[in-house]
């Protein structure tokens, strides 16, 4: 698993690679999320191929860290086989889930 954090001025982008499947696949993603200092977060998952259990958790972590911080995520390009997961897990209810950058720069200046 790969992460990639881009930084634009209104938001964090974290982008993701690959599985999230464990601790292991995680500890980029672990080491990016304390660095942050923009807390309002773009989860890029365009690239993320699957996701368990551990991946929904540390978004759940993500997005109780930037809560706590006065910000907000948002989940982009959530493909179709993570989109099955996430109404399984009902994660899609707790996220804002948006298609487009357009979509992100809108939902963060309201």
């Amino acid at each position: 698993m790969k992460t990639i954090q881009l930084v634009h001025a209104d938001y964090s982008i974290l982008s993701f690679e690959g599985k999230l499947m464990s601790d292991a696949d995680l500890i980029e993603g672990v080491t990016l999320l304390d660095n942050l200092s923009n807390w309002h977060v773009v989860l890029d998952l365009s690239k993320l191929a699957y996701v368990n259990s551990s991946g929904i958790a540390f978004f759940v972590k993500v997005l109780t860290r930037a809560r706590m911080n006065q910000g907000d995520v948002v989940m982009l390009n959530v493909n179709e086989q993570l989109m099955k997961i996430f109404e399984l897990t009902k994660i899609n209810q707790v996220f804002q889930l948006v298609n487009t950058m357009s979509e992100v720069e809108a939902y963060f200046k309201k």
